[in-house]
């Protein structure tokens, strides 16, 4: 059996597909299967995949199913004692597996993810920001607080036995998963981090997940009603804020000012939520105009 299992799932992205396949099959380590998790696309997918001829590849075409649902039916399949997950947009780099196997050699078992730095590139290749780790231990109340970790799904490698035991990603979201299951990890396992950068992840025009905005601030509820005894006041009021705001966006103004007002009352210092209190009262227009110009400057 292979030592890692490398997951890639995707979707109609035939155009990024081929890098990231090759990114994976040309890993200095070379004791690795790769699963290729196709939500029965409708482009040239399959043809892609079948350029490569590589006897360590696995093709497996499915229902459509959400992004958990689909890293679990490649958990399914997984013979390696480590899992790592790939997006089709992104790109490992050649020594990423090496370095995260040999630092797993040297972690006691309550380690149960190890993760590096990753880099952004644009649809020309450039790359333009690079974000080295920092979380390292006890990591749940960093992750709480939305630090940017691994950057994406594609970063991290992981203990089987630990997602298998976490019961897989939870296919009922359908957007960040990776971080939801990453916060149930950090309930009862150590993370790990080595100081390279370790992948590529593209910023495209494309369509992300992280965009749905009534399904991220589901999420957001999600982990607010899980870990609120856990939190101080002004994370909840963090919490409460992006809830809020992302109610605002969609044109669920009442139910927004609502979760802003509570944000309020539970950290009266937050000045930010104060300010999307007032201009909440412009409608959702005006409102989504002020959030993108904040977010350009921030």
């Amino acid at each position: 059996m292979p030592r890692v299992t490398a997951v890639i799932t995707t979707f109609n992205r035939a155009e990024f597909l081929r890098p990231a396949v090759q990114s994976v099959l040309g890993q200095t380590f070379r004791d690795l299967e790769l699963l290729v998790l196709d939500n029965s696309s409708t482009d040239s997918t399959q043809a892609v995949v079948q350029q490569f001829d590589d006897p360590r590849m696995r093709y497996i075409r499915h229902a459509p199913l959400t992004i958990g649902g689909a890293r679990n039916e490649a958990l399914r399949h997984a013979t390696g004692e480590f899992v790592a997950y790939l997006d089709d947009d992104d790109e490992w780099l050649p020594d990423k597996t090496r370095k995260q196997v040999d630092a797993f050699a040297h972690m006691p078992e309550e380690v149960a993810l190890v993760y590096g730095g990753f880099v952004r590139f644009d649809g020309h290749g450039r790359e333009f920001a690079t974000h080295l780790p920092v979380l390292r231990g006890k990591v749940l109340t960093g992750l709480l607080w939305q630090d940017p970790f691994t950057g994406s799904a594609s970063n991290p490698m992981i203990r089987a036995s630990v997602l298998h035991v976490l019961g897989g990603y939870n296919p009922s979201i359908a957007t960040s998963e990776d971080w939801e299951l990453y916060l149930r990890l950090a309930e009862r396992y150590d993370v790990e981090n080595i100081p390279d950068v370790v992948v590529r992840i593209r910023k495209h025009s494309g369509p992300r997940l992280g965009d749905r905005l009534p399904d991220a601030g589901h999420v957001e509820e999600m982990v607010l009603a899980r870990y609120r005894s856990v939190m101080s006041p002004k994370l909840q009021s963090f919490y409460l804020q992006k809830i809020g705001g992302k109610l605002c966006r969609i044109g669920a103004s009442s139910q927004g000012r609502a979760r802003i007002m509570e944000a309020i009352r539970i950290h009266p210092l937050n000045l930010l939520a104060r300010g999307q209190l007032a201009v909440s009262f412009l409608g959702p227009a005006p409102y989504r105009w002020m959030h993108a110009c904040y977010k350009r400057l921030f």
